[in-house]
């Protein structure tokens, strides 16, 4: 947004002049300002910017995995995004806020993962990476929650 009202004020100063190098500037100055608006369009009109569906997955690891475990477990999760039906996936540990009586960090590791729909969510259980995923590395968690929610506009 900084740079828009930059290139603004340059477009106004710029027009104030007759000079041919300035003109080229100017037109240049232009073109930039357009495919940045275009740009500014097409993010607001994409799909990222929907309502979708969100699975939330989180996993308690057992205590003694090994290193190379771990970072196994976090390949398998990151690998999910492959799937097609999925639009983003987001793989992390507890963040480090501060302790309320409201917030469980208890976990190892979290899951976002967001989709169109339920169909896509549906598609995404019975996919072979995710078949793949379960059976690679179940002997891995100790426990795992599920809370799935849709995006509302």
């Amino acid at each position: 947004m900084k740079s828009l009202t930059c290139i603004l004020s340059l477009l106004f100063i710029f027009s104030a002049c007759t000079d041919t190098k300035m003109q080229a500037e100017l037109d240049k100055l232009k073109k930039e300002l357009s495919e940045m608006q275009s740009k500014l369009t097409e993010s607001m009109n994409a799909k990222e910017y929907e309502p979708g569906m969100i699975h939330n997955v989180f996993f308690w690891l057992k205590p003694n995995l090994s290193e190379a475990d771990k970072n196994a477990f976090i390949d398998g999760l990151k690998s999910l995004a492959a799937i097609s039906t999925v639009r983003k996936c987001f793989v992390g540990p507890p963040a480090a806020t501060e302790e309320r009586g409201v917030v469980d960090n208890t976990f190892s590791y979290a899951l976002l993962v967001h989709f169109d729909d339920i169909e896509g969510q549906n598609a995404y259980q019975v996919d072979p990476i995710h078949l793949k995923f379960v059976e690679d590395h179940k002997d891995k968690w100790v426990d795992v929650k599920v809370y799935d929610n849709t995006l509302m506009e």
